[in-house]
């Protein structure tokens, strides 16, 4: 117990845990923190400033934390926590003899003897908690925390679901207290599984000689010099005043206010075990992959709904029931977001692991205060409020109310406290949010669950394709995986991926170390994801691309520099186009001058077009002088009707001139622009080319901007030159005429 065990062995031992947790969890939901003990208390006839005081016992004596941390730690966290564990379970089992001591002493009696129990149970829960806390920052690591905090809570809130539905069915089968001292015997006999399941956790010896966890009653104060500390646990205190005592008396708000039964009541419980049971790994799994705050201010904010939500929900019809549940299931979801969050938080980004237990001990004490308070005020301040009736505004106003708002107003400001908390991640709410509506989520998820799943490359290539089509940002740490992966096929098809993603700095950064890595084969299509992803920090890496020792390189760096629209590029662009002899080159270097719009360039572009033999790397060049005017859309709807039907399209565009030529003095040109379309609508293509010519010929000098009317002469020498075999040629003309305001 002395050596603190590896990583490995903790994960190998971490399912005993699980069953501690889940067993603790039945012991609970049948003694002290379900909330039939609330409504057993009730059930004596206890005012709710009395059940508040009792209730109030547990936290309090955490207060004990901050003199036996020290000791704790000498005598060791595992062996502290197991004795006093199984202590409290001892004393749990004097609340069998309650109806005893009730008939035979009386009420004042009863609740002096409750109190001893509760006050005991109370201490030995405080000397385990102050041992649990720092062994649990050692056993769990960090690395799985969140994911392993969800996988936790998944068995216990399945254990909690069915302690909940037993405890439901045996308070409507039964009245009296007998039906209690039931769920008392079925908890303690879970309670004492737990104490065995306890012992099987590694780690939690004895801190060494030479430990700072070893230190001294004066070592806790030093925690207050720790601002983030301070802030965390100033933020914590307030979700913990605000919330407490709304929870705590919410079966009595049920039944009085509601008008639901004790084992409706009851079963509310289920309604929030059910919603954190949907929403728990993939809380663990975010928490883990994207930081703990995000998780934690978000699991706030849904917090928030429920005292809004009690407070509009309908009284005493039809509808109660189905409400509560709904509201039960969204703080469900609500609350084990900021549970994974907010404890994640406290052990990765707080609490120094080498001060656990001074930390912890504050920490645990600090909490025990402020819920102690909040219990007694709640209580004291429900029976102050209780004459408390009437609407405001459509809000039905009763004794709760307070509750309500200060359930409502204190966490709201608290969200405020945690932002400024030392974060252990960069991601942002919004940002996290935004995850999940970006994209798609669900094909999201399932894609990732069959990626890891996928058992060769084949399979493996078709999911890395998934990924980049969900077009989420819940993928991007899979893709980062994925570029990464030593099958090349699969990195081939990562960076494709990548390319449909959404603009994203880590992908963005690793595509330009690819760029600028050796793989000449994955070189070449990450610069052509970088254009496509449109992300402007792959400029410096592009514009280096240019002079790289291969041309192929240099090719796709241009074309992915015209993509994204860097204008400083368009001088040496221009210049290399006009000394190129590589065709390839040629190309790429007018795509990216077209795309970028550069005028200056129409020169060079008809010169290199003229002498272009491909029809493939014609149009690309066409299509790259078309880019000079704008409206490339009309180029390309042009030409695929073309491909269509040549004879009606090019006469159809040559028709739609005569509007636009209507008021020209000049009637020749009228009429040569009816020639031409009944010409082209014919198929005398060679006749309808040399009528374009003319028609050119026709036009004034100021019929255009100057680079439309540069183009419309060039195209018309190349029609007397080459006719109808280059329609390219025709297709610019056509393009270019339409751009004549």
């Amino acid at each position: 117990m002395s050596s603190e065990p590896t990583n490995a062995e903790k994960i190998r031992l971490l399912p005993w845990n699980t069953a501690l947790s889940a067993t603790n969890t039945i012991f609970a939901q049948f003694t002290f923190f379900g909330p039939a003990f609330v409504l057993f208390l009730s059930e004596l006839d206890f005012t709710n400033t009395e059940i508040g005081f009792l209730l109030s016992l547990m936290p309090f004596f955490g207060l004990v934390a901050l003199f036996i941390a020290p000791a704790v730690a000498r005598f060791g966290y595992k062996r502290t926590f197991v004795t006093f564990f199984a202590i409290r379970k001892v004393i749990t089992a004097f609340l069998l003899i309650v109806p005893w001591v009730m008939v035979t002493f009386g009420s004042g009696v009863l609740l002096i003897y409750i109190s001893a129990i509760m006050m005991g149970f109370a201490l030995c829960r405080a000397v385990s908690e102050t041992g649990i806390y720092p062994w649990a920052q050692e056993y769990i690591p960090n690395s799985i925390r969140g994911k392993y905090a969800a996988i936790n809570d998944i068995f216990s809130r399945i254990a909690a679901v069915i302690a909940t539905a037993v405890a439901s069915y045996v308070l409507e089968q039964s009245a009296g207290l007998e039906r209690f001292m039931f769920l008392f015997v079925v908890g303690l006999i879970f309670g004492v599984i737990a104490v065995w399941t306890s012992t099987h956790i590694p780690g939690g010896g004895p801190a060494k000689e030479d430990s700072e966890e070893k230190s001294s009653y004066r070592d806790l104060l030093k925690t207050a010099q720790d601002k983030n500390f301070v802030l965390y646990l100033a933020a914590f205190s307030l979700i913990v005043i605000g919330t407490t005592p709304m929870l705590s008396f919410q079966p009595l708000f049920m039944e009085e206010q509601v008008g639901l039964s004790d084992s409706v009541i009851v079963l509310l419980q289920m309604g929030t075990l059910f919603g954190g049971l949907t929403a728990t790994f993939l809380v663990g799994w975010a928490a883990d992959r994207y930081g703990s705050k995000p998780v934690m201010l978000s699991g706030i904010i849904l917090k928030l709904l429920l005292p809004v939500g009690w407070m509009l929900m309908p009284r005493f019809s039809d509808l109660s029931v189905p409400v509560a549940f709904a509201l039960a299931i969204v703080f469900g979801i609500g609350e084990i977001a900021w549970a994974i969050g907010v404890t994640r938080l406290l052990y990765v980004g707080v609490v120094p692991s080498d001060k656990k237990s001074q930390y912890m001990a504050v920490f645990y004490a600090a909490m025990g205060i402020i819920g102690g308070i909040s219990q007694v005020a709640g209580g004291w301040f429900l029976d102050l409020s209780r004459g408390i009736s009437g609407q405001f505004i459509g809000i039905v106003l009763d004794p709760f109310t307070p509750l309500f708002i200060l359930g409502l107003v204190l966490p709201a400001i608290s969200i405020f406290l945690f932002q400024r908390v030392k974060a252990d991640s960069d991601v942002g709410v919004a940002e996290f949010a935004g995850m999940f509506i970006r994209g798609n989520p669900f094909m999201a998820f399932e894609s990732m669950v069959r990626y890891y799943r996928a058992k060769d490359e084949h399979k493996t290539v078709i999911m890395t394709e998934r990924l980049g089509q969900t077009k989420s940002p819940l993928m991007i740490d899979e893709l980062m995986e994925a570029l990464k992966d030593p099958r090349f096929n699969v990195r081939f098809e990562a960076i494709i991926s990548s390319a449909r993603m959404p603009p994203d700095p880590r992908l963005v950064e690793a595509l330009i170390n690819i760029l600028r890595g050796t793989e000449l084969s994955l070189t070449v299509i990450s610069a052509w994801a970088l254009g496509r992803i449109g992300d402007e920090h792959a400029l410096p890496a592009l514009r280096e691309g240019l002079n790289s020792e291969y041309r192929s390189i240099r090719a796709h760096c241009a074309r992915a520099l015209g993509t994204l629209k860097d204008k400083s590029v368009i001088p040496e662009l221009n210049e290399r186009l006009q000394t190129e002899t590589d065709k390839g080159l040629q190309v790429a270097y007018a795509a990216a001058l077209g795309n970028l719009q550069a005028k200056e360039a129409a020169v060079t572009l008809f010169s290199i077009l003229k002498k272009t033999e491909n029809e493939g790397a014609r149009m690309e060049l066409s299509l790259s002088v078309a880019r000079l005017i704008g409206e490339e859309q009309r180029f390309i709807r042009l030409l695929r009707q073309m491909r269509q039907d040549t004879a009606t399209a090019e006469a159809q565009a040559v028709i739609a001139l005569r509007k636009k030529f209507a008021k020209s003095p000049n009637p020749e040109l009228k009429t040569v622009i009816e020639g031409c379309a009944d010409t082209l609508a014919h198929g005398e293509f060679e006749e309808g080319a040399k009528m374009l010519s003319r028609l050119i010929s026709l036009l004034p000098e100021d019929a255009a901007e100057e680079t439309i009317m540069r183009i419309l002469r060039e195209c018309g020498v190349r029609l007397d030159e080459f006719g109808a075999r280059r329609v390219e040629y025709i297709v610019l003309t056509l393009h270019a005429l339409a751009a004549v305001e």
